[in-house]
Order: structure tokens, then sequence, then C-alpha cells
């Protein structure tokens, strides 16, 4: 062989050896970038969702704290007279008693006798008797004979909206059995009963608010009365009291 066919088997031979080791470093190369690749691989593991359920606690409203008022007994309170609203006192028959016409049904007596007089006929007067039920309270007793005894007063001209204010009552030291009644004679010397209360030992006062419009515009002597319907046993039976006796008239 010719050196210079030797050559040329060595020319190629190297093409075919540069070739065949190209092929085999890309192989080579391949196989390295697998396997970083696999080293590389990242296994993703898919978290379940959880449902997470929230328990929410209703918002109470604030109950108010109460405080409990301790029942109290009440305790009773003395009797009183009717309360008059900002007005005047047209008619006091306890300041005007001594102007009062004095009567019993059969005689006229005299009016504030002296205190040694005969008042077996009957009489009235000032009394303190209900000083505790009704303090700095003046109190009319009337003490009749065996029928009535009856207190005229002066003419008197009724307003439009007077009103007759006491409380009435007896002692209790002793047993009653009365009438009270606010009677009156008219302008032309009439007389007419008006209003009566009957009244018996043990019964509550009785408290009087009378409206007397019905004789507004009059002139009436009133008379204030306490009348019987049995014997009397004794002089202090059947002791008859008024308390504070007035007509009240309020302010126009």
């Amino acid at each position: 062989m010719t050196n210079k066919e030797q050559a040329l088997i060595l020319k190629n031979g190297g093409k075919n050896w540069q070739k065949w080791g190209l092929g085999r470093l890309n192989i080579l190369v391949a196989l390295f970038m697998i396997s970083i690749l696999s080293a590389c691989n990242v296994s993703y593991t898919t978290i379940p969702s959880m449902s997470v359920e929230a328990t929410v606690s209703p918002t109470l409203a604030t109950v108010p704290t109460v405080t409990l008022i301790p029942t109290v007994t009440p305790v009773p309170s003395p009797t009183s007279m009717p309360s008059d609203p900002p007005g005047t006192i047209a008619l006091d028959f306890i300041a005007l008693l001594c102007n009062a016409d004095w009567m019993n049904g059969a005689q006229h007596l005299a009016a504030c006798p002296a205190v040694n007089a005969d008042q077996s006929g009957g009489y009235a007067a000032t009394s303190d008797a209900l000083s505790d039920q009704f303090p700095n309270t003046p109190v009319l007793l009337m003490v009749p004979n065996a029928n009535a005894l009856f207190l005229r007063y002066p003419a008197f001209q009724v307003g439009a909206h007077d009103r007759f204010h006491t409380t009435l009552l007896c002692g209790t030291s002793a047993s009653c059995d009365v009438q009270f009644a606010l009677e009156y004679y008219d302008a032309q010397g009439k007389y007419h009963e008006f209003m009566k209360w009957d009244y018996k030992t043990g019964a509550p006062p009785i408290v009087v608010d009378l409206d007397l419009s019905a004789l507004a515009g009059q002139s009436v002597d009133l008379v204030l009365t306490l009348r019987l319907f049995h014997a009397i046993e004794s002089p202090q039976h059947d002791n008859g009291l008024w308390v504070a006796p007035h007509i009240y008239r309020p302010l126009p």
C-alpha cells in the first residue's frame, strides 16, 4: 500500500472516530441531564382542604339589674280635713258662732252663754276633744236637748263655686246616734232642708265636701243642725262634733 493510500485511510478513520466520539458524548450529556433532572424532580403532595366550621356564640343583651323596692305596710295617718286648693274661706262657722241664732226646736237660746248659765236646753262651744286627730284645727261641739239644736247664721250670699267643707263625728267616750244637717232659710224666710248625714258610734268620720252651686246667687241664712230620734240617756251622749266647718270659695 502506498503512502498515499495509507494517508487517505487515516484521514477517513479520523473522521469516523470523530463522528463516533461526538455521538457518544451527546449520549453521555443526555444521560447526565436526565440524572440531574431526576434528582431535582420535586414531588408535590396535595394537602386536602379542610373545612373549618366556626361556632358563633350569640350575643346576649345585658339585662339591667332591677332593685326591688321593699313592701312597706302603710301606717294609718290621722284623719284630716279636706285639703283646700288656693282660695278663701267665705264663711267660718266657728268664728261666727256667737253671731248665730241658737234654737232647740222649742225656744230660742242665748248665744255663747256664760259658763255658769243654764245649758239644759242645749248649747254649742269650741272643743279640744279631737286635738290628737286634728291638731291645730278648730272643732265645734253641739250638745242637743231632747230633740235638736239649730245654729242659724246671718245672711250669706252664695258664690257660684262655693263648697261646704267639714268632717263629722262624735266623741269616742260615749254612745252617739245623731243626724248632722246643713239647712237654710231663703230670702223670704222659708225653711229648707238641704243635706243631711247620719252618724253612729264606731262609724268612721264623715268627710264633707258639698257643692253649693244650687244656691249660687241667693242670699240665705245657713243653719247647722244636730237632730236626735231617740231619748237622751245622758248629757254626755249624742254630742256632735263639726271639724272646722266653713264655706270654701276658690280663686276666680
